[in-house]
């Protein structure tokens, strides 16, 4: 199947150390897609008052100073044979990058490293443009290896699964890497009861969608794994800095901003590695 990515893919900067990984990730994934890849600055608002514009000035002199630096970052490559676009615009962040996803095939951003605290109160330009961008969001946290992934893991909650799966074939395919595509059985149910038993209605249901997706990508090494957890831990099971993760989730508005308990959520707040947030 084509998998070229024709609307490009957007990385937004703000020269910390963890957006400077997210454009290594984001120039492979060009390069895997043959996609054109932009840089993205964003700096504050517009001005209101002497002071303000003060602000509004140094803010975006940094913005500037992160895309510079971004671009120096890949010494002249082009990614997805493309020149590299830069962009300086001005808005929040979230917003810019959340803008962008509906005329982008991804996103790509940077996250932090979060201690306890953190990982329970994520309220981050991640989180954010995560949970209310409309189009797929990578996010990719500090530590996490930029490469090409050992595996590709999906999951498979949501009512509609099909928009991460037919994300996750397509990049296991272009990045040359298996495929584990997971299932959390309710751990309440009891051994041998319920739509995910042996045989149940749901658990054949999954294993009917999976093999329409391997059908189309037949060339994909894909394993389907049933793990008696809810849908978020059997997903972040076993995952390391190495695995590239899928999940699936729901675009929601500005003031909602991220959902807590959802799938997409703990994933984003615990997974080492490069998570794809793909919106049905």
């Amino acid at each position: 199947m084509d998998t070229t990515w024709y609307r490009g893919i957007v990385v937004g900067v703000d020269g910390s150390a963890e957006s400077m990984a997210a454009v290594d990730w984001a120039a492979l994934t060009a390069d895997r897609h043959s996609a054109r890849l932009t840089v993205l600055g964003a700096y504050g608002t517009e001005p209101s008052s002497p002071r303000t514009a003060l602000v509004h000035a140094n803010t975006r002199t940094d913005a500037c100073d992160a895309v510079e630096r971004a671009v120096a970052r890949l010494d002249g490559a082009r990614p997805g044979g493309h020149d590299v676009e830069q962009r300086i615009i001005p808005g929040t962040p979230a917003y810019v990058l959340t803008q962008r996803s509906t005329a982008n095939d991804l996103v790509v951003v940077g996250r932090r490293g979060l201690g306890g605290w953190g990982r329970a109160a994520l309220g981050s330009v991640s989180a954010a443009t995560a949970a209310t961008a409309p189009g797929p969001v990578a996010v990719v946290p500090a530590g996490a290896w930029t490469g090409d992934p050992r595996r590709v893991v999906v999951g498979m909650d949501g009512d509609d699964p099909d928009p991460q799966l037919g994300m996750a074939f397509a990049e296991a395919q272009q990045r040359a890497c298996p495929l584990e595509i997971v299932h959390g059985l309710d751990p309440d149910l009891a051994p041998g009861t319920g739509p995910d038993a042996p045989g149940g209605p749901e658990r054949q249901d999954v294993h009917d969608r999976v093999a329409r997706w391997t059908g189309k990508y037949p060339a994909v090494s894909a394993v389907l794994t049933f793990r008696d957890e809810g849908a978020a831990d059997a997903l972040l099971h076993g995952l390391g800095p190495e695995d590239l993760v899928v999940v699936g989730g729901r675009p929601h508005s500005v003031l909602a901003g991220r959902v807590w308990n959802s799938v997409a959520d703990a994933v984003l707040r615990r997974a080492a590695g490069p998570v794809i947030v793909v919106h049905a």
